[in-house]
């Protein structure tokens, strides 16, 4: 595949959200912290619908919602895989200094709208299938199947916030989408609270709000888009339609990320039906140590995102030696953090479970399990930063066939030594060597291959 110019570039300075040039680390840095308060407000509200749960309805509701987690992964893995697409292409773009952006952004707001509703139809009619699939037990199975349906009503609205914060970002903009992401997780926590406590809900008031909120913050995000002068672009009612030459692109880099995702998905819903096996009471665990596992990593991922575009800007302006000594100066940032994290919730495993739930044999479980989970943060950090750089020059076929090696390695990993073993602890000594074998491979393939194939614009 060779590399191109998708249409006339314009040279300009001094834009807003420009990463090409400047200090590396003070950019990415003032680029990822809003991300990072975005990611925070984001996983506390996830936080507050498990909290809200567990206290108010019961550790069996709390189960169900977890139940899902394998299921609403795959929700997200196509959002991420389209919203990675359209995102990556857009930083390049605009590295460029390319007039591509106005139509590669109205494309993917065309496709947001025929994927998530055909998600929503779909998901309806599949939801059954799925939990039976997972074995999920029979005393959390209606709530699991309410959660999961209202859930998927809200697939077009994730759709579109997914991928519009992920353009605007992938211009620079961290800030609007942050200031979006509060505003989703303060009238998700309220809905919450109102739906749950005041009107007596259960899952279905936690699913209800979400879905809600989320909706809201894509439709804030769609007029700040197409409202806002700051990013060079042209958006009129008469230019809004697909370009199929740029929907190729989008799909050149968004279907192995997705493929990715979905891999990885459906890896962890056959692990979800293992630790299924092992009762509610290790659901429960397992709901508060993805849980648990997400919010500590938090920095982590904002600063892998602030670096996917600070390599995607700087790869479509062609300049390598920056995204080199960017991923070089992050990269180990990123890993002194992560082991740091690391340290923290292996030595404060009981304090974490403890704020979700009271049931004494989840708390022993999650201590046990959170601390197996803190010994692989820091190979997390070096596979996250390389995959960054990956992401941003649109290497995802790569990265998609690393992965899959790993979660195929996983899945049988995680049979052996849980429930062949009988010890649930098992499946999380497997995810800790997935994560190891899918760092050592990324490391060597940045290093040794031929990635740059990959990129769909650069500036000549």
């Amino acid at each position: 595949m060779s590399e191109k110019t998708l249409t006339d570039v314009t040279p300009k300075s001094g834009r807003k959200g420009d990463l090409t040039q400047g200090p590396i680390m003070k950019k990415v840095l003032l680029f990822s912290f809003p991300v990072f308060l975005s990611s925070v407000f984001s996983a506390l509200y996830n936080v507050v619908d498990s909290v809200t749960v567990g206290r108010f309805v019961g550790s069996d509701a709390l189960a169900a919602v977890g139940a899902c987690f394998s299921i609403t992964m795959v929700m997200v893995a196509i959002y991420s895989g389209f919203g990675m697409g359209s995102g990556i292409l857009v930083a390049q773009l605009y590295g460029a200094k390319s007039k591509d952006i106005t139509k590669t952004i109205n494309t993917a707001y065309i496709i947001a709208f025929f994927v998530g509703t055909g998600m929503g139809i779909v998901g309806q009619l599949a939801a059954k299938g799925l939990l039976n699939l997972l074995k999920t037990p029979a005393n959390i199975y209606d709530n699991a199947l309410i959660y999961l349906r209202i859930t998927f009503l809200g697939c077009t609205g994730q759709l579109f916030y997914f991928m519009g914060s992920g353009m605007l970002r992938s211009m620079g903009d961290s800030k609007w989408p942050m200031y979006f992401g509060i505003i989703c997780a303060i009238l998700n926590i309220v809905g919450d609270l109102l739906l749950v406590i005041v009107f007596d809900m259960g899952v279905a008031g936690v699913a209800i709000a979400t879905i809600v909120s989320q909706l809201i913050s894509a439709i804030l995000v769609i007029i700040r888009t197409y409202r806002s002068k700051a990013y060079g672009l042209n958006m009129t009612r008469e230019n809004f339609r697909p370009d199929f030459r740029i929907l190729k692109d989008i799909l050149k880099i968004g279907v192995p990320g997705a493929i990715n995702s979905l891999t990885n998905s459906v890896g962890l819903m056959i692990i979800q039906s293992y630790a299924n096996s092992f009762g509610s009471d290790f659901v429960a665990c397992n709901t508060v140590v993805q849980k648990v596992d997400s919010f500590a990593l938090l920095p982590l991922m904002a600063l892998g995102q602030g670096l996917t575009t600070f390599s995607g800007q700087n790869i479509g302006a062609g300049r390598e030696d920056r995204v080199r000594e960017g991923v070089k100066k992050l990269g180990t940032f990123m890993f002194v953090f992560a082991v740091l994290s690391g340290v923290v919730v292996f030595f404060s495993a009981g304090l974490l479970a403890k704020a979700f739930t009271t049931n004494e044999a989840v708390i022993g479980l999650c201590i046990k399990a959170l601390r197996v989970v803190a010994y692989f943060y820091g190979v997390m950090a070096v596979q996250r930063a390389v995959h960054a750089m990956l992401q941003g020059s649109g290497a995802m076929l790569p990265i998609m066939i690393i992965s899959v090696f790993a979660i195929v390695i996983r899945v049988p990993l995680s049979y052996l030594l849980a429930v062949k073993g009988n010890n649930p602890f098992g499946l999380m000594w497997a995810q800790g060597i997935a994560i190891t074998v899918v760092s050592v491979l990324s490391v060597i393939y940045a290093r040794f291959g031929n990635w740059r194939r990959f990129v769909s614009v650069r500036r000549s």
